[in-house]
């Protein structure tokens, strides 16, 4: 092995030097010509560890669904002419080799590309399977340019309006054409919606809590207020704003509001839910009920902090579901320091 290394060595480094010994030319065109024949070699090297590590994986779909069918045959249309003029017109052979490296890389990545070795596709043609391989990158093609045009947190907005849309317990005609209009815009696909009731109804709950997930993603700020802008229209697309909707808007608004606003300091208002147990009995329920929160002192008093919200009707409405169990409850206006605390 030692000596077929020291052969290779002396062919590409040391022959051009002695080749041109009995020539007129100078040290410095000898020095390219060495590092010409060098850059072959690593040519060949990267050529070999690119290869190396995806052909281990040749058999895995989601690795040959990867690679790009149509830059990987493009590797044809460039390495052929080029291996052309420099064999006949240049006579360029170092050229010609790299060329030929070339050719040899696009042969592998468009066979690995079609999924021609995976297990499943054995038994199909070469060409079904380059057809379905364009066919799929056709579907894929402007991904990239979607994601850099459509706002992030695009999916969840989709998710927003068409939960929100279904607070009341049925969606709109209305409703779901603007849902439609917004993802066909950013190329999101969602399933086909129907106007009329809904089987699964959102709760404010599990709305507020997709709305948190959003601003947890950390959009631009003037797309997060353009979201309040969205959920105004969804709530009056089919001009009738049910007492859900407008209750799941003034909260939500006030979410972005306070995330939009964050970063600039300042106070804001909120209204605080808090649970006053009237004995023993209540205090053990709320505990069963509220495992995670803490009784603390307040105004004289022991009481449990539900949380803060940014419409008083949402907080009422908080209330009133812990009325209907039995446990006292109220809602008190708090000022909250954007600065120093979270919500």
């Amino acid at each position: 092995m030692k000596n077929k290394l020291h052969s290779v060595f002396f062919i590409v480094f040391v022959s051009p030097i002695l080749a041109s010994s009995g020539t007129e030319s100078s040290w410095f065109e000898k020095l390219i010509s060495v590092l010409v024949s060098g850059a072959l070699i690593f040519s060949v090297i990267k050529g070999y560890l690119t290869v190396n590590k995806i052909w281990k994986r040749k058999k895995n779909e989601e690795v040959a669904s990867s690679i790009s069918i149509v830059a990987a045959m493009l590797g044809f249309a460039v390495g052929l002419p080029f291996l052309l003029n420099s064999l006949i017109i240049t006579q360029d052979y170092f050229s010609a080799a790299k060329s030929i490296v070339a050719l040899f890389l696009a042969t592998v990545f468009t066979l690995i590309g079609t999924g021609y070795f995976v297990d499943k596709n054995r038994g199909k043609g070469f060409f079904k399977l380059l057809g379905q391989a364009l066919k799929l990158e056709g579907k894929e093609s402007g991904d990239l340019i979607t994601d850099m045009i459509r706002p992030k947190g695009a999916r969840k907005i989709i998710d927003i309006l068409h939960k929100l849309a279904a607070i009341d317990e049925e969606i709109a005609k209305e409703e779901i054409d603007l849902i439609n209009q917004f993802a066909e815009k950013w190329g999101i696909e969602i399933p086909e919606l129907q106007p009329g009731k809904v089987d699964n109804v959102t709760s404010l709950v599990e709305l507020k809590s997709l709305v948190q997930s959003y601003l947890d993603e950390g959009p631009d700020t003037d797309v997060a207020e353009g979201l309040v802008d969205l959920m105004n229209l969804m709530a009056e697309a089919d001009d009738e704003v049910t007492k859900e909707e407008e209750m799941a808007v003034a909260e939500f608004t006030g979410m972005i509001a306070y995330y939009v606003s964050s970063e600039k300091g300042g106070d804001i208002e909120m209204f605080e839910v808090s649970i006053v147990p009237q004995g023993d009995k209540q205090m053990e329920s709320v505990r069963e009920l509220l495992p995670d929160l803490d009784m603390v002192e307040s105004r004289g008093g022991r009481v449990f902090k539900v949380g803060k919200y940014f419409s008083e009707d949402y907080a009422e409405a908080v209330c009133s579901k812990y009325i209907s169990l039995g446990l006292y409850s109220n809602t008190t206006k708090v000022t909250v320091d954007l600065e120093g605390q979270g919500i």
